[in-house]
């Protein structure tokens, strides 16, 4: 890597941790370009030279965060499967790793997190599918992922008055669906 290359990483690596860190305090929309850059001791110039505006860096911590939490868990169509699902303990320890993603819960959690819902999906659906150009597969894979995450930060929203074994037993019974549903390979 070259000199400017890594000067640019540690630009926008600058950038992605003062945001996290007024994040914890401020609600997305309240962090401006001006407070952002003064926290991470850059100028909007080298802002603007990596994003275009706000959003895009937004979009680039929420897929960050999806990634962590997905991280080793294998693709979308390739979970090891229980029962015509999901395996249980595939289920648990992707809730387990969700629920202490600090940056995931605090988006979810944050006054206008309906605004971020779509963004989580996104990055849930083109982290845990992988390559795919069926966009039968894909919209199965999008509408499965929103489904299931719109029932998580329900959940989380009603203060998880079921226990988390139930909510992983759901999870585990929708999988069902979507794995039914997914396209079969066309006979060769």
């Amino acid at each position: 890597m070259d000199q400017r290359s890594a000067r640019a990483e540690r630009s926008k690596a600058a950038l992605k941790t003062a945001f996290l860190q007024l994040f914890h305090t401020w609600e997305p929309e309240e962090i401006t370009v001006v407070e952002l850059c003064r926290k991470a001791g850059l100028n909007r110039s080298t802002f603007y030279a990596h994003y275009n505006y706000m959003d895009r860096l937004i979009r680039e911590v929420l897929r960050e965060s999806v990634a962590e939490v997905l991280e080793g868990l294998g693709s979308q169509w390739n979970l090891p499967l229980e029962n015509g699902g999901v395996k249980r303990t595939v289920i648990a320890a992707y809730l387990r790793r969700f629920l202490n993603n600090p940056t995931l819960m605090r988006f979810c959690t944050c006054a206008n997190s309906a605004n971020y819902r779509e963004l989580i999906i996104r990055a849930h659906v083109d982290l845990a599918l992988g390559p795919s150009s069926d966009p039968i597969e894909y919209y199965t894979a999008f509408y499965h992922n929103a489904g299931i995450l719109s029932f998580i930060l329900e959940w989380l929203n009603n203060g998880c008055p079921i226990p988390r074994e139930n909510v992983v037993e759901i999870i585990h019974e929708f999988s069902k669906v979507m794995y039914r549903l997914r396209p079969k390979a066309p006979a060769i």
